[in-house]
């Protein structure tokens, strides 16, 4: 079990956005109607949530059905949407049910919105206005759509939402919470909840076992049409339905290891997709806590204590720190240092010290005491650093004569210790590129190691001729905070540090979320993993290198792989106990019948990883193009592309879905739909549009801007006209998108999650 204390609960209720006089907790329609009344909820005729949830992924479309009331003056209109920072708008579609009128998004390349002048969108403020700052379109966890004109009494409009999201892993179990809690004033006279709600949740495991759900929320399902490994639930109209949020989740937890595979063939190659080549998903559901045996780990946690860190971003990180602190067991050795423009390190030297009551209670003493905010930013040198005093000490925790009978008798496996580094930051710096090629570098030379320690059953035996292993590299998780930290860095970072990457946008989810990573990495189950796929000669593969198996983080590969057939024996997952043993499961077949959407179920991983290669690559317009491909095909929006609002009619939207369907979205004219043609293409701008990953901005970095005055911004308005800037360049970003700072395309090739088997061999992904 984990320690007392440490298993914490990261459940409740959401934190509500707000805009001027507006709680937003559901999706609502809003009329900016001016002075001493700001914005009014339009009422509702019907509120509708169909979810798909497949493996650890949702696909959701919600209806929205509501009137102008008749009392009203005509006012400007808004969407509001609130979502979590990893849920993904792909599309949204308005429409007037009493003239032919719609309003419609759509995905476009970065590149056609610049060259083509597209204008930023500006959102209305309670006056009716445009705003200036824009600052609601800033917030990740609000999806803000004005519409042009003005709402008329009487007018009956209809809104289909369609969003993407990762599912939450709580306690065992993956959780969707679907925010339908509607305020009063949205419900019409004489009307209930349960007379304008309507939801339908659909579970898919991939695996072929029953699946065990519990609603959360209090409501009550009714279940539909059930199989192994798939239910459907609707939820019960009765008169007592409670007016919150619908949180259903989905147990992974049990008491062994249990891995499922899904597989779908190759496609015949059809202008409207991308990528034909066969798709396979394999999850891990790892056991619970209670069944699996800790490992030693050597910690070293860095927390970045720059200017820009003061107040409450700062406080919020120390108690999450402290938390980390705490969940350490006696088995573990641990240190910290804070760094700005210089290092502070707990202990001399950065020496690690066993996590025993007094050592914890120390450092946690130390960290309240000596650790403010103040200086500048330098990732680097804290972080080799670190690096450098888990390389010393090869990954384990063996004295000496330890050591030595090890070498002379290797009759049993030995325990070894895990090395981590939990780097938490808020900022950008200019070598942030050499950074992950020192890490990569050290990944690639452990893995060539391993390869040539054939034979190798277990550390310590066969082809290494009794020697301890290699020194493992450090598992690498990573914490962003705010927009001006390069989020694609960190996620590259955490990629070859085998480990995990998030990001808090708000001072108020910095704890719950620092803790919530700390505790998922707390019990390792299989680390080392390798993946064997015989007769495929290549593969590609998401996330790659494997990061370690944990209790609190289920392992979900995903790749797409070549050749007409899939391997017939099966494939194997190869790892290492937590006693130092070797592991393999047994072969793996593909579950028959499989009716998952593949392709998408993890295209939003597949699009932030891609992505985080081509910026460490200098943008190749290859690869950047096959990221465009890839996002407006399915419909996620991504880095390289731009979600554009714009106004048509019911016959050009048909048209146009007819034609994306048979030429492909990425051919697809937009313009040639929208009324006004280019003029009437609005760039939707802010954090809150699609994915909330950035590039980072060094000059914010250089200058100690705060989180608070990143969100305060228009953050949209600056990334549409500048492209993808981070600012490495120090004109106009390593972006690829201008050509004018020498780097752009200078690449000789990615493929860092590629594997191409040599002489038809097969193909071994670790």
């Amino acid at each position: 079990m984990f320690p007392p204390g440490a298993q914490a609960s990261f459940r409740g209720a959401p934190k509500r956005p707000k805009v001027s006089n507006l709680t937003v907790s559901c999706p609502m329609l809003v009329g900016a109607m001016g002075p001493g009344l700001g914005f009014v909820p339009m009422p509702l005729t019907r509120l509708a949530v169909q979810a798909q949830c497949h493996i650890s992924v949702a696909f959701v479309e919600t209806t929205l059905e509501c009137y102008f009331p008749q009392t009203w003056r005509a006012a400007p209109l808004q969407l509001y949407v609130p979502k979590s920072t990893s849920t993904v708008v792909s599309e949204v579609v308005v429409e007037n049910l009493d003239r032919d009128q719609m309003y419609v998004t759509a995905i476009v390349p970065a590149d056609d919105a610049v060259k083509g002048g597209y204008k930023a969108s500006a959102a209305y403020g309670p006056t009716g206005q445009p705003q200036s700052d824009a600052s609601s379109s800033s917030d990740p966890e609000l999806f803000t759509l004005p519409l042009p004109g003005a709402g008329q009494p009487s007018e009956r409009l209809r809104v289909r939402i369609t969003t993407f999201e990762p599912l939450a892993f709580e306690e065992g179990s993956y959780v969707i919470r679907l925010p339908t809690e509607i305020p009063l004033a949205m419900i019409p006279e004489g009307y209930t909840v349960s007379q304008l709600l309507d939801v339908i949740v659909t579970i898919n495991t991939g695996s072929p076992t029953k699946v065990k759900y519990d609603v959360r929320s209090g409501h009550r399902a009714v279940p539909g049409v059930q199989s192994l490994g798939t239910a459907t639930l609707s939820f019960d109209k009765g008169p007592e339905i409670p007016n919150t949020d619908v949180e259903v989740g989905y147990l992974v937890w049990g008491s062994d290891m249990f891995l499922a595979l899904n597989v779908t063939p190759p496609r015949p190659p059809h202008p409207a997709d991308p990528d034909p080549r066969g798709a396979f998903v394999l999850t891990l559901a790892p056991p619970a806590p209670e069944y699996t045996s800790p490992f030693p780990r050597s910690i070293i946690f860095v927390l970045d204590r720059s200017g820009s860190m003061a107040g409450e971003p700062m406080e919020f990180a120390k108690s999450a720190l402290s938390f980390g602190l705490r969940s350490l067991t006696p088995l573990d050795h641990f240190t910290v240092v804070a760094f700005d423009h210089e290092q502070l390190w707990f202990t001399p030297g950065g020496s690690l010290v066993q996590a025993t009551q007094e050592n914890v209670a120390a450092c946690e003493a130390w960290v309240r005491g000596s650790i403010s905010a103040r200086g500048l930013t330098d990732i680097r040198g804290p972080l080799q650093t670190a690096m450098g005093v888990l390389s010393q000490r090869g990954g384990h925790h063996y004295p000496q004569q330890q050591q030595q009978q090890q070498q002379e008798s290797l009759a049993a496996p030995q325990t070894a210790s895990l090395p981590f580094i939990f780097l938490v930051t808020d900022g950008c710096v200019q070598d942030e590129k050499d950074i992950c090629r020192l890490v990569e570098q050290q990944v690639g030379a452990l893995v060539q190691q391993k390869a040539q320690a054939v034979g190798v059953t277990a550390w310590g035996e066969g082809g290494a001729g009794g020697a301890p292993p290699p020194p493992g590299i450090p598992r690498i998780f990573t914490f962003g905070i705010g927009p001006y930290c390069n989020h694609y860095f960190l996620k590259q970072l955490a990629t070859y540090g085998r480990g995990a990457f998030d990001v808090a946008f708000r001072p108020h989810a910095i704890q719950a979320q620092m803790q919530h990573m700390l505790t998922a990495a707390q019990r390792p189950v299989l680390s080392d993993l390798t993946l064997t796929l015989p007769g495929v000669t290549s593969a590609e593969m998401y996330p790659y290198p494997l990061p370690d198996l944990f209790c609190g983080m289920p392992l979900v590969v995903a790749g797409k792989y070549g050749g007409a057939s899939w391997p017939a024996e099966g494939i194997t997952l190869n790892g290492m106990l937590p006693n130092g043993a070797a592991w393999s499961s047994n072969p793996v077949l593909p579950g028959k019948d499989s009716d998952l959407p593949l392709d998408k179920v993890f295209i939003k991983n597949r699009l932030d990883t891609m992505t985080a290669q081509a910026w460490l690559a200098g943008n190749p317009p290859g690869l950047v193009g096959n990221i465009v491909d890839l996002s407006i095909a399915t419909g996620v929006p991504c880095a390289h592309t731009r979600t554009v609002g714009f106004e048509t009619s019911r016959k050009d939207y048909t048209a146009m879905q007819q034609a994306a369907a048979s030429g492909g979205r990425r051919k697809l004219n937009v313009a040639k739909y929208a009324i006004g043609g280019a003029a009437g293409l609005v760039v939707l701008a802010g954090l809150g549009v699609g994915a909330a990953f950035a590039f980072g901005d060094v000059g914010a970095t250089a200058a100690n801007v705060g989180v608070g005055d990143a969100l305060g911004g228009d953050l949209g308005a600056a990334d549409m006209a500048g492209g993808d800037c981070c600012g490495g360049c120090g004109d106009c970003g390593d972006c690829g998108d201008c050509g004018e700072c020498g780097n752009c395309g200078d690449c000789d090739g990615c493929g860092d999650a590629l594997c191409d088997g040599l002489a038809g061999g097969d193909c071994t992904i670790s």
